[in-house]
Order: C-alpha cells, then sequence, then structure tokens
C-alpha cells in the first residue's frame, strides 16, 4: 500500500513512517508536516495527526465510508504502535469484497493457530516475528502459511494478506 503520512509534529512523523515502513507491508511515498498529497500522487492510504483531522480532502473517504477511492486514517496522540497498525491494515481493508457470511464462512475453514498465525502476519509481521510471539518454530509458521495459501490459491504474501483482511477483523 502506498501510504502518505501528515502530522505537524516532526518527530510523531518520523515515528510513523519508521512504523509503517519497518512493521508492516506499507511504502511510504510521502511525509510533511504542513501539506497534503496532491491527487495524482498515487497514495491509498494517507495517515495523519488529530490535529489535522479537519484538512482531510474530499476525495478522500474514512473507514467504513463506501467506494474504492483512498483512504485517511486519523491517528490519535496516544495511540500506542499496534493501534495505528491495527487501524491502518483495517482501513484498507476491503470487507466489501465479500459479504461478512462468506468471511466468516471462510474463515471457519481455517484451525484457530491458522487464522492466529494470519492475524499477526496481516499486521506485516515476518515469519520470525510470529514464530517467537506465539512460541513456536519459525518452520511451524512456514507450515501454517502454506496450508493457509493452499486453501485460499493464492501465491504471495501480499495476497494473504488481503485475504487475511478481508477474512478477520483486527
Amino acid at each position: 500500500m502506498r501510504t502518505a503520512i501528515c502530522e505537524r509534529r516532526p518527530l510523531v512523523l518520523m515515528g510513523l513512517a519508521h512504523l509503517l515502513s519497518t512493521q508492516s507491508s506499507h511504502e511510504v511515498v510521502f511525509t510533511s508536516t504542513d501539506a497534503l498529497p496532491e491527487p495524482g500522487d498515487h497514495v491509498d492510504v494517507l495517515v495523519m495527526g488529530e490535529s489535522l483531522a479537519g484538512e482531510v480532502p474530499g476525495s478522500w473517504r474514512r473507514p467504513g465510508d463506501a467506494g474504492e477511492g483512498p483512504c485517511t486514517v486519523v491517528v490519535r496522540a496516544d495511540a500506542t504502535a499496534e493501534e495505528v497498525l491495527r487501524s491502518v491494515n483495517e482501513a484498507v481493508a476491503h470487507p466489501s469484497a465479500a459479504s461478512g457470511t462468506e468471511r466468516s464462512v471462510a474463515a471457519a475453514a481455517l484451525s484457530p493457530r491458522e487464522q492466529e498465525v494470519l492475524r499477526f502476519i496481516a499486521l506485516g509481521m515476518t515469519h520470525g516475528q510470529v514464530a517467537r510471539r506465539i512460541g513456536i518454530s519459525h518452520h511451524t509458521v512456514d507450515t501454517y502459511v502454506k496450508r493457509v495459501r493452499s486453501k485460499f490459491s493464492v501465491g504471495n504474501k501480499a495476497e494473504l494478506t488481503r485475504i487475511a483482511l478481508g477474512l478477520m477483523p483486527m
């Protein structure tokens, strides 16, 4: 996901850029303390601080709005890193691609451990990070990921993450 970050406080801006660049699959393509990206900048999501929330361009949509246009995520000043990652990932998920019933049936086809691994992958964690987080080996994580890919016929991590975001609440 091509991501823009706008935040008036430079250190917070740098922190958000670092977080999204290193802990998720987002590519930070624009950062600014005083400007918004231009419509032609091809940005999928705009992450901004609360102080800029009133300046959201009309062409951007809020999470939950209908449509496929770029999405805006407003980050609270007291948000944790995990909350920021969850908010951004939820905002870019396209739940309209499948109905709630279809999502719950698809999620039910996964074992509880496969669902857990998939959730962490969707948050942008590596296989090694997932293994350490839930106390299993890296090879076991690889096996779960292979099974999920097989069940959904997906070939790469981007497709896997899209499936994960569409299936489960973060």
